[in-house]
């Protein structure tokens, strides 16, 4: 199997994808195997692993800057909105000042409605965490 052409196909799905999504812009590939491109303002990255070992599409968002002064906070953040992205399988990781929630499809199930719920999927677990850290800034 040439896994070059395969990631290819799929890169160019994952862009035709994005072309078909309501209010999305600035699409871009970033490289052989990533697209750029926003929803609603936000930033989304789409990455083809397509090789002998990995057979998927990983989506990653990431949530407006959210300072945390101790790491025992960013677990306890961490901890309550997991609550809320659990359901979708979304996984969160701390980076810098914000945290980037991913999922992953399989290029199995790979369609359009799986990739616009991602994308939806992605986006509400992204404001509930802004949401719930900007209600505990106003305690």
């Amino acid at each position: 199997m040439d896994y070059d052409i395969e990631r290819r196909y799929y890169v160019e799905k994952i862009m035709d994808y994005v072309d078909a999504l309501e209010n999305a812009s600035e699409l871009q590939l970033a490289d052989d195997n990533r697209v750029l491109f926003r929803v609603e303002g936000r930033p989304f990255e789409a990455l083809a692993w397509i090789d002998k070992d990995s057979d998927m599409i990983c989506i990653t968002t990431r949530t407006a800057d959210m300072p945390v002064e101790k790491f025992e906070e960013a677990v306890k953040l961490l901890q309550s909105n997991l609550e809320t992205c659990w359901e979708y399988c979304v996984a969160v990781s701390a980076v810098e000042q914000r945290y980037d929630l991913s999922m992953a499809l399989f290029i199995g199930g790979f369609t359009f409605e799986a990739f616009e719920a991602v994308i939806h999927n992605l986006m509400s677990c992204a404001e509930a965490i802004e949401t719930n850290h900007g209600a505990k800034k106003e305690k």
